[in-house]
């Protein structure tokens, strides 16, 4: 606590027109990775956050979403180097957690992003609800499906909390409709051709199969190719996750029927505004909900929509 208070001690802060600059504090950002255009859109509106704060934010990520391990060192690495603050995007949360509260015990504090940590060890978590976004797939799903039929889950990493979340609230929301039948679910660690090979097995042992939901855009876009390949976009309902270009053309062309997009955008801008915060001992939200939004080929063009899919083009 002392060291915690010293660090804030040293923080010097500016307030001008209603934002906050700070000289000289580095926000290390741990995400999952770089294979998904989510993160990029999580690190575009970091870096518009951070110019704003006045901060620096170190975006980083290992090159796969499997690579638990190197996460790990790369949260080794920021404390080694004494940064300021680390935000986190956990890829398991039990395995990042000897490493997050060792971070705290030297007085570097953990805000978490997209996906938690255990232990509540963080100052604030920034994500979407991740249940409530599953429902919305799984309520869209069941309607697209007349309501009964079997249904297969593709999910991208068994440890990840939002895996874990987008399964419960999908599965507890198709509990509404007695008349589906969901599948042992399968994962892909958000591996596109991992997902490719799955869907094709699920769909070969399976030809009555109605539906399937991909918990991420790797998982998504995989499903996507292998409806599209064996031509099953009439038989079989796809809902993805996430947004990518790949998943809006899926939409376009029908192969997918709908994904539910968190706003990437908004997890990494507001996740650095909570960061800013807790270096200057503001007070700060312990869970921040940055919302869901079901995207179909009937509103994909909307204006709104196209804000959260397009984030580039601001």
């Amino acid at each position: 606590m002392l060291k915690t208070n010293l660090r804030r001690l040293l923080l010097t802060t500016l307030i001008l027109g209603g934002s906050i600059t700070t000289f000289s504090k580095t926000i290390e950002m741990v995400s999952k990775g770089y294979q998904h255009e989510f993160w990029k859109t999580v690190e575009l509106g970091a870096k518009d956050a951070a110019k704003k704060a006045g901060v620096e934010v170190n975006f980083i990520g290992p090159e796969k979403e499997s690579e638990i391990g190197k996460q790990v060192g790369m949260v080794e690495n920021g404390i080694n180097k004494k940064v300021d603050i680390i935000a986190l995007a956990t890829l398991d949360a039990n395995a990042l957690y000897p490493v997050a509260k060792k971070a705290n015990d030297v007085g570097i504090e953990i805000v978490t992003f997209d996906s938690n940590v255990r232990g509540g060890l963080e100052k604030s978590f920034v994500a979407t609800d991740n249940a409530v976004a599953a429902a919305k797939a799984a309520d869209f799903l069941a309607k697209q499906i007349g309501y009964k039929g079997k249904v297969a889950i593709v999910a991208h990493n068994a440890g990840t909390s939002t895996a874990i979340e987008r399964e419960k609230g999908f599965r507890d929301e198709m509990k509404k409709y007695p008349d589906i039948k969901i599948l042992n679910t399968q994962f892909s660690d958000g591996d596109k051709s991992k997902a490719l090979a799955i869907t094709q097995d699920i769909i070969l042992a399976n030809p009555d199969l109605k539906g399937v939901f991909g918990t991420n855009e790797g998982a998504a876009v995989g499903a996507a190719r292998a409806i599209e390949e064996k031509k099953a976009q009439d038989k079989v309902v796809l809902v993805g996750f996430d947004s990518s270009e790949d998943e809006i053309k899926y939409i376009n062309n029908g192969v997918m029927k709908g994904l539910v997009t968190q706003n990437p955008y908004m997890i990494g801008y507001e996740t650095v505004e909570a960061a800013v915060k807790v270096l200057n001992n503001q007070p700060v939200e312990k869970r921040i909900d940055t919302g869901s939004v079901l995207v179909t080929k009937d509103n994909v063009n909307n204006e709104d929509i196209q804000k959260i899919l397009n984030p580039f083009k601001k």
